[in-house]
């Protein structure tokens, strides 16, 4: 009699066992995420990417959902653009995006009409502050370029003078830099602003012509607002060694230079990090509700140079594996 009861109720224990793990694998919510860069062949965005992917696993995890991670980050060579891209994510019915807006007056009409369909936004990068965006994560520019004038100054000798390179149509983030670079130096550390067009070969071209012309041998270093000029074979008219140089922003391409001598320091952002905070902030917003308690966040730039060189070095092989 024991034993005719005992193995229905073990059936029964069975099956309420296996429905309890199978509610547990639940899945609780379904979230379709989208981030776009500005350019899918700038490294930068493919670290982005990763902390973004990152981020989705692990919270997909955490809350027993499904977070989908659509990159659409444009080809620019190949004719892509940002607004396209925006517009293949509406179609794909995306919860809410991340952001690089490359051009306020390219994206933002695209933005507002995402958000008129309830798709959520967090920038990253640089910001679109007429838009009720969930957040902007945005480097603090000023403090890259304080960085970049005390990593020169280390490496000139007293009284010595520097070139800064910028662009010819310097975007916002450009000039605080610049602002941050003249509160460290001063204006008497300052030999010239020599503008180029943001591209490598340009640049190369623009600070060839500068040091030919620099027969007095003022210039002393370079400071770099953003790294043009590494983003191919070294090409610099100087030997290794002979003169410093600073540059805010990276591509893996400045290994050589630091290798062969040619570059002492680089002022970074967190690339990683933004890709991983927009879509936590996303789906904090999403799934539990919650917002950031400000809309802009300030990221902090980070010095990089002999000390850590090669810890930074194998972060980018991480990124790009």
């Amino acid at each position: 009699m024991r034993k005719n009861f005992f193995y229905p109720t073990l059936i029964l224990l069975l099956f309420f066992a296996a429905t309890g793990q199978a509610q547990n694998r639940e899945i609780l919510a379904e979230l379709k995420i989208g981030i776009i860069g500005r350019d899918l062949e700038e490294a930068i965005y493919q670290a982005a990417h990763l902390g973004a992917q990152d981020a989705a696993r692990e919270l997909s995890k955490k809350y027993s959902i499904d977070v989908e991670l659509l990159v659409a980050t444009p080809s620019v060579s190949q004719g892509g653009n940002q607004p396209t891209s925006l517009t293949e994510l509406f179609i794909q019915d995306v919860d809410g995006f991340v952001l690089s807006p490359k051009s306020q007056d390219i994206v933002e009409s695209t933005v507002r009409f995402a958000q008129e369909q309830n798709q959520r936004v967090v920038f990253f990068e640089s910001d679109l502050p007429d838009t009720n965006s969930l957040a902007a994560l945005l480097a603090d520019e000023t403090a890259a370029g304080r960085l970049a004038g005390k990593a020169i100054l280390k490496e000139l000798p007293t009284a010595a003078r520097v070139a800064l390179l910028t662009s010819t149509e310097p975007s916002q983030q450009l000039k605080q830099r610049l602002e941050g670079l003249r509160r460290t130096l001063g204006y008497r550390r300052i030999e010239a602003i020599v503008a180029t067009e943001p591209n490598y070969r340009d640049a190369i071209k623009k600070i060839r012509e500068v040091e030919e012309a620099d027969r007095n041998g003022s210039i002393s270093g370079w400071v770099f607002l953003e790294d043009w000029p590494l983003r191919g074979m070294p090409a610099l008219p100087w030997e290794p060694a002979d003169k410093p140089v600073v540059a805010i922003q990276s591509s893996p391409s400045a290994f050589i230079y630091s290798d062969q001598g040619y570059l002492d320091a680089l002022v970074v952002h967190p690339y990683y990090e933004w890709g991983y905070r927009g879509v936590e902030t996303l789906v904090e917003n999403l799934y539990n509700g919650k917002s950031p308690e400000t809309r802009e966040i300030l990221t902090e730039p980070r010095l990089i140079d002999w000390r850590n060189f090669d810890d930074y070095r194998e972060k980018w092989k991480l990124w790009f594996k």
